[in-house]
């Protein structure tokens, strides 16, 4: 089993993540790279995570959002 690291390690294995991995790279495609467009994937994400009862640790500060 992979061991995830970073603010979401705890959250992979309630929320899959590959979805919004998908979406965010293709979000970002169309925006020409738009942190801000990064910053709202992570932050949908890092809600998905704490709805299904997932820690998320620090995520804003390393992404710099």
């Amino acid at each position: 089993k992979k061991s995830f690291q970073g603010p979401f390690r705890a959250c992979h294995d309630r929320v899959k993540p590959h979805d919004f991995y998908r979406n965010c790279l293709s979000d970002l495609c169309l925006s020409d790279g738009a942190r801000s467009i990064l910053c709202q994937v992570l932050e949908t994400y890092a809600a998905t995570c704490r709805k299904h009862g997932a820690t998320v640790h620090d995520w804003r500060t390393p992404s710099g959002c």
